[in-house]
C-alpha cells in the first residue's frame, strides 16, 4: 500500500513540475490544451514535418571515408601558406622592437619615491593653511 502512496505522490509532483515549467504562447494557453495540440500535430504533421520524416527514412549512402576523400579533394594551395606566415611573424616581430622602444622612452615613476612625494606635498600644504590662519 506504501508503494502505491509513493507512486501517487511522483505523479502530482511530475504534473506539478509541468504546470509550472510549461511553455506559455500568450494566448491563454493551458498545458493541457498545449499537450492536445502536440498530440493532434503528431498525428496529422504538416508539410514541412512530412518533409522532415521523408528525409530522414532515405537510405544511407555507403561510401568509404578513403572514397569520401578522394570525392571531395580540392585542388589548390592549403590553408596554411609560408610566405603568409614568415610574413606575419616578421610583421610582428617588428611591432615588438617599436613598443618596447616606445616603452623605453617612457618616465615612469617609482612607486616608493611617489608616495613620499605625496605625502610631503601634502605635509607642505598643511603647514601653508597653518601659516596663512
Amino acid at each position: 500500500m506504501a508503494v502505491v502512496i509513493w507512486i501517487l505522490v511522483a505523479l502530482l509532483a511530475a504534473a506539478a513540475v509541468l504546470v509550472v515549467v510549461s511553455p506559455s504562447t500568450g494566448e491563454n494557453d493551458n498545458p493541457w490544451r498545449a499537450f492536445r495540440r502536440g498530440l493532434q500535430a503528431r498525428r496529422h504533421p504538416d508539410a514541412q514535418q512530412d518533409e522532415a520524416a521523408r528525409a530522414a527514412s532515405a537510405d544511407p549512402v555507403d561510401l568509404s571515408l578513403a572514397d569520401f576523400l578522394r570525392a571531395t579533394a580540392s585542388e589548390g594551395d592549403g590553408y596554411l601558406q609560408p610566405e603568409e606566415l614568415v610574413e606575419d611573424l616578421r610583421t610582428a616581430r617588428e611591432r615588438a622592437r617599436t613598443a618596447r622602444e616606445r616603452a623605453a622612452h617612457v618616465v615612469r615613476p617609482r612607486r616608493d619615491h611617489a608616495g613620499t612625494r605625496d605625502h610631503a606635498g601634502a605635509r607642505d600644504r598643511a603647514e601653508a593653511q597653518r601659516t596663512t590662519r
